[in-house]
């Protein structure tokens, strides 16, 4: 198997774990992340790294106790939509372009504005439920789950460059700047064992991802 080969493969592996990343960050856990069927796939799937078991138990256990599926509920409003001091901003904007004195920059600023004309230039539609704002964390790892979906897919050289270059391009100037800095707020201020174990997931994810980028690029030369 080719080189070009090896990456399309693992960017249709990688971009299933985008899915998941960008769906349980984009809204609530529900009914079917406690199907046991689903929690096999987790277990099969999500990478041996730390926060992968506090997940699943977490889920385990929201499976057999309703309170604690609660819990999990609220514990999501808490960080992503009720003011308080719990709030864990899901925005590149309210990083990247912080305010004067330092504290979380306003919404909807350039990296926004860059999603927007980037979701409408590559036809990107998202299901019924997800009117996020366009730098919103699970946008923004949706859309590379796509590019990797369709670098996977790609029949031609020329397509499986731009798509490798957009990749790369992409995880660095809209996730490599600042999600490193969303997932330890959010683990620091996750009220439950799933949040706790997701933020701790997408940091692993997101650091392997970044060399393994760097490696495919190296290869190229």
């Amino acid at each position: 198997m080719t080189q070009s080969a090896d990456f399309q493969s693992e960017s249709l592996n990688r971009a299933v774990l985008y899915n998941l990343f960008a769906g349980s960050l984009a809204r609530k856990v529900d009914d079917s992340w406690l199907n046991p069927g689903f929690r096999e796939k987790l277990h099969l799937g999500l990478p041996p790294v730390s926060g992968k078991e506090e997940v699943l138990q977490a889920l385990t256990r929201a499976a057999e106790d309703p309170k604690y599926f609660a819990e999990l509920q609220l514990d999501y409003d808490a960080l992503f939509n009720v003011p308080g001091p719990k709030l864990t901003f899901p925005y590149e904007s309210c990083y990247t372009h912080r305010n004067i004195d330092g504290t979380y920059g306003r919404l909807w600023q350039e990296p926004a504005q860059d999603m927007h004309r980037i979701l409408e230039e590559w036809e990107i539609i998202f299901a019924e439920g997800w009117n996020l704002i366009p730098d919103h964390v699970a946008i923004e790892l949706s859309f590379m789950a796509e590019l990797c979906r369709r670098t996977g897919l790609a029949q031609e050289a020329e397509d499986l460059q731009r798509l490798q270059e957009w990749q790369r391009e992409f995880f660095q100037a809209h996730l490599n700047s600042w999600l490193g800095e969303f997932v330890t707020v959010l683990a620091k201020k996750a009220g439950t064992e799933f949040y706790q174990g997701l933020a701790q997931l997408l940091g692993a994810f997101l650091e392997e991802e970044k060399e393994g980028l760097k490696a495919a690029l190296e290869l190229e030369k």
